[in-house]
């Protein structure tokens, strides 16, 4: 509703360690969007990260896109993610630094 007094919140996280994946997914299961920068983190960690939070939103029925090649964009499943991202992004962004 566009009447809504209501505030919609984005979170931006750029975590450090794997432990930092749960506070992501205690934000998703609060109904909130989220933002995951992994450029500064090591592969290995960066990869753990990210099949720890896909595995979050497929259990929650959300949505998770890549919007460059290590910054993601994760949808609870009341969030519809709209707009065309780069192919680059797409064709990247799955798991980049495996390659």
């Amino acid at each position: 509703n566009i009447h809504s007094a209501a505030q919609f919140k984005v979170v931006v996280f750029e975590p450090d360690t794997m432990d930092d994946a749960k506070d992501i997914c205690d934000h998703l299961k609060g109904k909130k969007p989220i933002v995951v920068n992994l450029e500064k983190i090591n592969k290995d960690d960066a990869q753990r990260i990210l099949d720890f939070l896909s595995g979050s939103v497929y259990a929650l029925d959300g949505n998770i896109q890549p919007v460059s090649k290590s910054i993601f964009l994760i949808a609870p499943n009341n969030v519809d993610i709209m707009g065309e991202f780069k192919d680059e992004a797409r064709r990247e962004g799955d798991f980049p630094w495996s390659k």
